[in-house]
């Protein structure tokens, strides 16, 4: 009988030949340096920060108290403190290794997080963990822990990015491919100034030896394929990741199974849509269609609890900011009464969940008629007023949106609400920019806290990569991420 099963692979290779048609190339490929930064690295500093939290807790309580320390230590304290330090480090990628730790806004970020973590360890200690419990360790030894750890904390992660960067010099991104994928991936590398060698090969041969960006003297000369090595470095650095950026059906079947032996054997191969949604943290519209909505990973309309929590979480914080900032709304309002003509709350229908439109309330930061200009506001617009330019930079004309918290028209995290005519030119220009209507709109989001405000279409593609990503990946933890960003672009005033 004829044997009608599919055939999943050619006949000609079997597991083991696959593997033995390059065996020779992949002799010692998984090279120490690779197995550390995928996983000892991290699990370094975990257990770095766990034993770091544990001996300053016993040095305190050594300190404090003149009896044995297993006799006054308080193991639950202990777990509180560690469950939520740890927590706060890896809300900032505290445990990432492409996380540059000796940034200026990371330590801001890792100061902002341990002041939300010391506020949260003291309510649920003494308002949950201690109850119809004695404890033996005090307020102070709390407090000095809480307080020590993110110091020695951002000195130690300080040193290791400076030691850290130094090593990545050396190192290399290998893209196969020198199509527009490639030249994408090339200029987001180095806009976010990649200490990588980015190398380029051309699986088909017909751009090598031309720079990849044309015009471009600076960017890498194309290579041929075969200088492709997965066995050992290439330029004499070592290569962190494979990205293909050209399509694997394009591609020659020997080259397709070299990648494959290459990632099974430890390799760090993976597509260019895959390095921008795990490593930069965008989704692309290019890889965007209608069956994307069908994907797996999509929490839309599966986490009930969620919605419900976000939804009580911004009926708090609405009530909260229309309470706590009255003051300060008063002052704004006399200020922009009396440096400009004009109401002082400016409206503005915006687009919503599901595209339905509602009204957007703000501080008005422009002159009056200014809207029949430019739709985009630029750096250093001439139509901002004196006090408009500080109520952008601080992002305090957006407090009249508290109502619209409240009310329900935005929450407090998501895509940024835009205009409606904006929308209808956008739709037509941009495919599918319309799933980013799938969440309710926020006062702050993945996009605002990192990209700054649109001034063309170019930086409204670039700002839908991020919401996108949002809609995929929106979460409690990501939403507590975006929290955090928020608080640091508006004390150090990194927004436009």
């Amino acid at each position: 009988m004829k044997d009608t099963m599919p055939q999943t692979a050619p006949r000609d290779v079997s597991v083991g030949s696959l593997f033995e048609a390059d065996m020779e190339g992949v002799q010692g490929v998984v090279h120490w340096k690779r197995a550390f930064v995928r996983h000892e690295y991290p699990l370094v500093l975990l257990m770095t920060d766990v034993l770091l939290i544990a001996a300053i807790f016993s040095i305190v309580v050594a300190l404090r108290y003149d009896v044995e320390i297993a006799q006054a230590v308080s193991r639950r304290v202990l777990a509180v403190i560690e469950f939520a330090s740890i927590t706060g480090v890896a809300m900032i990628g505290g445990y990432s290794y492409f996380t540059d730790s000796s940034r200026f806004r990371f330590i801001s970020e890792h100061i902002i997080v341990s002041i939300g973590v010391f506020v949260g360890v003291f309510f649920a200690i003494y308002s949950f963990v201690s109850y119809g419990y004695k404890m033996n360790s005090g307020r102070s030894v709390v407090a000095a822990t809480l307080i020590v750890f993110p110091v020695i904390s951002i000195a130690y992660r300080y040193c290791l990015a400076k030691i850290k960067l130094a090593y990545q010099k050396g190192n290399a991104l290998c893209i196969i491919g020198a199509g527009w994928a490639a030249v994408d991936l090339y200029r987001r590398l180095k806009e976010r100034r990649s200490t990588y060698e980015v190398i380029v090969v051309d699986p088909f041969g017909k751009d090598v030896g031309n720079n990849l960006v044309e015009g471009d003297s600076g960017s890498p000369l194309v290579e041929p394929i075969e200088e492709i090595a997965f066995n050992s470095s290439m330029h004499g650095r070592y290569v962190e990741n494979y990205v293909v950026a050209s399509p694997l059906s394009d591609l020659p079947e020997d080259l397709v199974k070299r990648l494959a032996v290459a990632q099974f054997s430890g390799n760090n191969v993976c597509s260019y849509e895959a390095y921008l949604r795990e490593k930069l943290m965008i989704i692309p519209p290019s890889e965007v269609t209608m069956a994307w909505a069908l994907e797996e990973g999509f929490l839309l309309n599966k986490n009930v609890t969620y919605d419900r929590v976000k939804r009580f979480g911004d009926i708090i914080f609405g009530l909260t900011g229309l309470i706590v900032f009255a003051p300060v709304f008063v002052i704004i309002g006399i200020l922009v009464w009396a440096t400009s003509k004009g109401p002082i709350i400016f409206k503005q229908e915006r687009v919503g969940k599901r595209e339905v439109p509602f009204t957007l309330y703000k501080f008005r930061s422009m002159k009056v008629r200014s809207e029949k200009g430019s739709m985009y506001t630029e750096k250093n617009d001439s139509r901002l007023t004196p006090v408009g330019k500080f109520l952008r930079k601080t992002r305090l004309d957006e407090l009249p949106q508290f109502w619209n918290v409240l009310k329900g028209d935005l929450s407090l995290i998501g895509p940024r609400a835009e205009w409606t005519e904006l929308v209808r030119g956008y739709e037509q220009k941009f495919p599918y920019y319309h799933f980013r209507h799938a969440v309710k709109p926020g006062i702050t989001g993945w996009a605002q806290v990192n990209y700054s405000y649109g001034a063309s279409d170019k930086d409204t593609v670039e700002k839908l990569n991020y919401d996108l990503y949002y809609v995929r990946k929106h979460s409690m933890v990501l939403d507590a991420i975006i929290i955090v960003k928020t608080i640091y672009i508006v004390l150090f005033g990194r927004g436009q």
